[in-house]
């Protein structure tokens, strides 16, 4: 009976020391490690700032959309800034010439 206890201790002492192992590995270098925590942090902070940006971007441009549809000045502006529209009487003058 002293043998089988003797084993049986043996026994559990690997299991627990393979159990152990496995755990610290997994702490330092498994997919939950402290490094790819880390790493997993830069990238939530780097899509929060993207994420922000876009939705700047977006108000602009609805900003935009909205002036468009509402407000005849700003699309003559846009039209005489972006595609050199004049009006009737008006003579273009090329302030970049080539």
């Amino acid at each position: 009976m002293s043998s089988f206890k003797k084993f049986f201790k043996l026994v559990v002492l690997i299991v627990l020391f393979v159990i152990g192992a496995k755990l610290i590995f997994d702490i330092f270098y498994g997919q939950y490690s402290l490094s790819e925590s880390a790493k997993l942090e830069d990238l939530i902070e780097k899509k929060e700032i993207e994420l922000e940006t876009i939705t700047l971007e977006n108000e602009n441009l609805k900003e935009e959309i909205s002036n468009l549809k509402n407000n005849e000045e700003y699309v003559e502006h846009i039209a005489r800034e972006n595609l050199g529209l004049i009006k009737e009487d008006e003579i273009y003058i090329d302030e970049d010439p080539e």
